[in-house]
């Protein structure tokens, strides 16, 4: 009987980085070869820069710190939302993720998050650890221990890849609390590689960063407000990869200006607006994509936040905290779904899928350490 002809390895590599990351990691189990083949770094890499390029094998899902744990998939359909097997991941914290070093005891949900990309999730623990964590893989990675700052101020961090250097960037920036006498905002930066904290020019005294970076232009950027006197300016701060500076990107407009508690989520605005801006860095641009009461929303909330956007153009909403809302802003319908939670609320964290393993950057680490030894 003869040998079936066999495809080359570099046109098989080719079909598999277009596949769906849940589907590869089903495929690792067919052969050697192919587990040799999924795992390697480089193809890692090679399917992340297929899935941002294509943009339609890069499955968004949200991280819920719930208990217990979960991701929900951001691109389910209608139907979806009431099959927990099509709509949920159940997850559990990697064995890395302890409370502390030498305990047992993992993490729990007691945790911040500082924002995504290319499928790490940056996630805090107690303003002491830090890690980061891929979902998708189950993979985390502990880094160098935060440095001690202001229990009581406010913290805001961001995650981002620096091209130029193929290596990610968490920040940490750091408000003290009125209680201390300095009013000093301290800017951290960590390059994953080197795994160091080093502390950088800072923010501009009276701004402040809220909320988790997000990373896009090769930029972090952060909703800001700015103190003037009696009043807050609110606007897009971003900061550079490369140059590791910060930049007012633009204003927020106008309308959104005179009732900010609205753009900010909270408040007691009766209408949710979400706003595009479609040229970067052009006040102008500024466009409003949809505008829906909230009674639609099923009545009032203490606040809303909108995650992201669905490849079948509706919205994702975190409501109020125990709640996510598809909203359709064409059909002007919402769906809820309720996640399974021991707590009153959740923290949710936006992602993409990737085989992109955290611990590649532990071994490179270790290799520059050992050629700097010899």
């Amino acid at each position: 009987m003869e040998t079936p002809p066999q495809l080359p390895e570099d046109i098989i590599v080719n079909i598999l980085c277009r596949l769906p990351v849940k589907y590869l990691i089903q495929l690792k189990c067919i052969s050697k070869r192919w587990f040799s083949w999924i795992s390697d770094p480089q193809f890692a890499k090679l399917h992340l820069a297929q899935s941002k390029k294509n943009g339609n094998f890069s499955s968004q899902m949200v991280l819920l710190l719930t208990e217990p744990l979960d991701s929900v998939a951001c691109e389910a359909s209608g139907d979806d939302l009431d099959d927990e097997s099509k709509l949920i991941v159940e997850l559990e914290y990697p064995v890395v993720m302890k409370k502390t070093p030498d305990s047992d005891e993992l993490v729990d949900g007691w945790l911040d998050l500082g924002g995504s990309c290319d499928g790490f999730i940056c996630a805090v623990f107690e303003q002491e650890r830090i890690f980061l964590w891929n979902p998708t893989i189950r993979e985390a990675l502990e880094l160098a221990k935060l440095h001690p700052f202001d229990p009581k101020g406010t913290f805001s961090y961001g995650l981002g890849y620096n091209f130029s250097t193929d290596d990610y960037k968490v920040v940490r920036v750091a408000r003290p609390s009125n209680t201390v006498a300095s009013n000093e905002t301290e800017v951290e930066v960590l390059e994953l590689k080197i795994n160091v904290w080093r502390r950088i020019q800072g923010l501009q005294s009276g701004i402040e960063l809220q909320g988790q970076g997000i990373f896009l232009h090769e930029a972090i950027h952060w909703l800001a407000a700015r103190e003037t006197g009696q009043k807050k300016i609110y606007a897009i701060v971003a900061f550079d990869m490369v140059e590791e500076k910060f930049y007012e990107l633009e204003p927020i407009p106008d309308n959104i200006e005179e009732s900010k508690q609205d753009f900010l989520g909270g408040g007691y605005e009766t209408v949710l607006e979400a706003w595009l801006l479609k040229e970067y860095g052009i006040k102008s641009s500024w466009t409003k994509v949809f505008s829906v009461d909230r009674e639609t929303l099923h009545g009032y909330k203490y606040w809303e936040n909108a995650l992201c956007y669905t490849k079948t153009g509706e919205v994702v909403i975190d409501y109020d905290g125990p709640d996510l809302v598809w909203y359709d802003p064409k059909g002007k319908i919402s769906k809820t779904y309720t996640p399974r939670n021991d707590w009153d609320w959740f923290q949710p964290a936006v992602y993409i899928e990737s085989l992109v393993s955290p611990c590649n950057y532990a071994t490179n680490r270790q290799n520059n350490s050992d050629r700097k030894a010899h």
